[in-house]
Parts: C-alpha cells; sequence; structure tokens
C-alpha cells in the first residue's frame, strides 16, 4: 500500500477499510455469542434471531438515505456522526439489561452501520484519484473476507473467557480511535444542501422492510398467535405502496427500472437470489448448532468456522478462471451441488466419531462453493447492467441482498422453532438443526435446477441492453 498510494490516498484506505472491518467482524462475532446472551436474558435462543435480522433490516431501510445525508451534511460528517452513533449503540448493548432492550440498541446498531459502509466508500470514490482507485478498491475489499473469517473465533474466545458484552465493548475504542483520524487526517468534501429527498418512499421502503421481516421473525414464536400474520399482511401492503410510489415518483428514493432486465431480475429477486440463501442461513445455524448439538465451545465452534470462511479465501484467485475453462453455467451449477452435499454433511456428522476433521473438511468445501456461487452471481448482476443503470441497480442490488440475508436468518429461525415444537423440545436438538439445513438445502437445490435453463453458458453471452 506504502508503495502505490499517496499519502492522502492511504488515509482515506485506511480508515475506510478499518470501518468495513468493524462492520463486519461484529455481525460474525455475534452469532457465536447468541446462545450465552439467550441464557442471560432468560429467552430461548432462537428467539434471538430477532437480533440479527433487525440489525441487517435497518440497514435495508435506511441504506437509501445514506448517499442523500452524505450530500446534504458532508460525508466526513455523515461517518463521524455513524462512528460516534456506533459506539454508543454497542455500549447500550452491553449494558441491556432485558431482551427488549437489547433489540433495540441493535436496531440503532444497524442503523449507524447503514451509514458507515457506503459513505465512506463514497469519500474513497469521491478524493481518490482514478490513477489509484482500482488499488484502493481492491485494498477496501479484503475487510470484508476477513473479518467474516476471524469473527467466529474472536466471539468464542471473547465469550470462554470473558462474557459476551466485551464484545460490544470491544467496538468502543476502535469507532473511537477511527473518529480521531476521520476529524484529523480526512477532508470534507463539498456538500450539495439543495439536494432533494424522496421521504414519502424512504418511509414506505423502510416501514415494508421492517414489518415484514419482523413478522416472519415472530413466526418463530409459533402458528398461533396472530400478530405475526398480521404484520406479514401489513407488510405485503406496504410492499405493494412501496413499489406504486417508486415506479411512478418522478425522483424516487430507489430507482427500480434496472428490473426490466432479466438477467439482474434473476439475481436480485429470481433464483439467483435464493441460491445464496443456504450459505446465508448456515452462518447462523452452524455456530448454534455446534454448541447447542454437538457440544462444541464457543472457541472451538469458531475456530471450525474459520474452515468455512478459508475455503471462501483461498477459492477466490481460481472462480473466474473456472467460469472461462468450464463455463459459467456449468461452474455454478457443479458448485452449488458441492455445497449443498457438503452442508448436509455438516449436519450429520454429529454421528460419527472423526466429527471435528469430517467437518473442516466439509466447511472448506462449503466455502469454496460459496465462493464460486456468489461472485457468480454478483458477476451476472452487474454485468447485465447498462452504464446508464450501474447507480441505481448497485442500489437495488445491495437491498436485495441484505433483505435475503435478513429473510434467510429469519425463516431458518422458524423452521427451527416449529421442528423444536413438534418434538417437544425447549431448546433444539440435534435432529431439528438436520430438519432445518435439510429444508434451506431443498431451496438451494430447487433454485440451482431452476437456474440451469437461465444462466448463460458464458458471461459474455449477457447483452446489458436486454430488457424484458
Amino acid at each position: 500500500m506504502k508503495r502505490f498510494l499517496s499519502l492522502q490516498c492511504r488515509d482515506i484506505v485506511i480508515v475506510v477499510s478499518l470501518t468495513m472491518f468493524m462492520v463486519q467482524l461484529d455481525a460474525s462475532v455475534l452469532l457465536i455469542a447468541l446462545p450465552d446472551i439467550g441464557r442471560s436474558f432468560g429467552v430461548p435462543t432462537i428467539s434471538l434471531s430477532l437480533a440479527v435480522t433487525l440489525y441487517l433490516t435497518m440497514i435495508v431501510a435506511f441504506l437509501p438515505l445514506s448517499g442523500w445525508a452524505a450530500d446534504r451534511f458532508g460525508p466526513r460528517r455523515v461517518m463521524c456522526i455513524a462512528m460516534i452513533g456506533f459506539a454508543t449503540s454497542s455500549l447500550l448493548c452491553a449494558l441491556a439489561q432485558g431482551y427488549w432492550q437489547f433489540i433495540a440498541f441493535r436496531a440503532l446498531m444497524g442503523i449507524c452501520a447503514s451509514l458507515l459502509t457506503p459513505v465512506g466508500r463514497l469519500i474513497m470514490l469521491k478524493q481518490v484519484g482514478k490513477g489509484e482507485l482500482v488499488d484502493a478498491l481492491a485494498i477496501t475489499a479484503m475487510p470484508m473476507l476477513v473479518a467474516p473469517t476471524l469473527g467466529p473465533s474472536i466471539g468464542g474466545l471473547i465469550v470462554d473467557l470473558g462474557r459476551w458484552e466485551y464484545i460490544f465493548l470491544l467496538n468502543i475504542p476502535v469507532a473511537l480511535a477511527l473518529l480521531l483520524v476521520t476529524l484529523w487526517r480526512i477532508e470534507e468534501v463539498p456538500r450539495d444542501p439543495g439536494r432533494t429527498l424522496d421521504w414519502i418512499g424512504a418511509l414506505l421502503l423502510a416501514a415494508a422492510s421492517i414489518t415484514m421481516l419482523a413478522g416472519i421473525d415472530g413466526l418463530a414464536g409459533g402458528f398461533t398467535d396472530p400478530r405475526p400474520w398480521m404484520l406479514i399482511l401489513a407488510g405485503l401492503l406496504l410492499c405493494g405502496l412501496t413499489w406504486r410510489h417508486l415506479t411512478r415518483h418522478p425522483g424516487p428514493i430507489v430507482t427500480l427500472s434496472a428490473l426490466r432486465i432479466p438477467a439482474f431480475r434473476t439475481t436480485v429477486l429470481g433464483a439467483g437470489a435464493a441460491i445464496r440463501l443456504p450459505a446465508r442461513a448456515m452462518l447462523f445455524v452452524l455456530p448454534l448448532m455446534f454448541q447447542g448439538a454437538f457440544g462444541f465451545g464457543p472457541f472451538v465452534a469458531g475456530l471450525l468456522l474459520m474452515a468455512l470462511n478459508g475455503g471462501d479465501l483461498v477459492s477466490k484467485p481460481f472462480v473466474v478462471r473456472a467460469y472461462g475453462r468450464y463455463g459459467f453455467r456449468e461452474t455454478i451449477a457443479a458448485f452449488s451441488l458441492l455445497g449443498l452435499a457438503a452442508l448436509m454433511v455438516v449436519a450429520v456428522a454429529g454421528r460419527w466419531d472423526a466429527v471435528v476433521s469430517v467437518i473442516l473438511v466439509s466447511l472448506f468445501l462449503c466455502g469454496v462453493a460459496r465462493s464460486v456461487v456468489f461472485t457468480g452471481m454478483a458477476s451476472l448482476t452487474f454485468t447485465a447492467l447498462p452504464a446508464p443503470e450501474m447507480s441505481s441497480g448497485n442500489v437495488v442490488a445491495n437491498i436485495s441482498m441484505q433483505l435475503f440475508n435478513a429473510l434467510a436468518v429469519s425463516l431458518t429461525a422458524f423452521i427451527l422453532s416449529m421442528s423444536s415444537w413438534a418434538h417437544g423440545h425447549a431448546e433444539p436438538a440435534l435432529i431439528d438443526y438436520q430438519i432445518a439445513l435439510g429444508a434451506v438445502a431443498l431451496v438451494g437445490l430447487l433454485s440451482t435446477l431452476a437456474l440451469w435453463r437461465q444462466l448463460p453458458r458464458q458471461l459474455d453471452d449477457i447483452h446489458a441492453d436486454e430488457v424484458a
């Protein structure tokens, strides 16, 4: 970095990279601590899925506001306020005295996180010259891979040696240090105070996202409670109103015109989005299964999950080469099926004596498969977009990714809860985790079969001007 980047660019890259690392690390560390948090608040572990989904939902709800806020108030100012908010909400999570307090503070953390990453990237895009931008983007992409790799083991070590509250207290010195460096080394970008905001669209999008996912997550408590069903119905109505508003407003908070492109629509709403659900769901299920069903401690569970992200990291340099050699469609299908098979091996590995070695190899293969599939879907998403649709398409793709992340957690929690209830378990047992993983694997299998006819043989076969 010292050799290729100027001093100003290096400062910006350091701040943006560490900010992304902090946000990603917080998300991956928390999953290992959920059983301990549940015991601390006296609630079932599955009920804490809301702490995960609500965090992701708030990122979705406030993501479209980040660009407007950065232009209206200045990106450096917004980023500093978000850092202070992230540190404050982390402290509040550590001090929470009850379940609903904790959930509320996690929602606040999600709002702050929704501003940190996109606004930091905006600062980099506006202040880094074109000659250095490619290197800067490559460097800032690394935290998105490294943080999930280290997060589970760090979280497990903290929980084993201390208390789950320390996970949130760890964010405070990091956020404050980043705040000081940002104020000292990052220049302010000129503001655009005249930029208007589609407030109605922003409120509708936020309300629809929160209501729908809260209803789905609430089903984990059982079918008989009418409140989740009422939330889902209200969410569907709000989704309809949001779609109507966004397609008719002259300057909507999110432009949906990119959805007219078939390949793009497939990757953000269709089988191309659903094929990623198993990989998202396993990040929620596996830490719980390793501790609750296999009897591993938090640190060991975290170390096992490093194999998953290690497979992702190791395979990155070879993914594009595989597409070119074996064909894009064939490679996606083959590795998707490989990942699903490896996931099911993990699900039944608790019955074998060589459980640790089997899990490590299977998780590594899951990571490799996830890398190939996710990279392919991301490549298809943006290859399909013509230049005029790139900006709006990027926003829609990011919203879709976070929504499907939250949806994967909510649906998996629901399946776990229903299976536990059917088997008379107060907390999920091994059979319940196996049923949940089997269900999401079935979703992945059906999505793979559906995609076979929709994927091109090669990415070059996609033309960005194709619309429905």
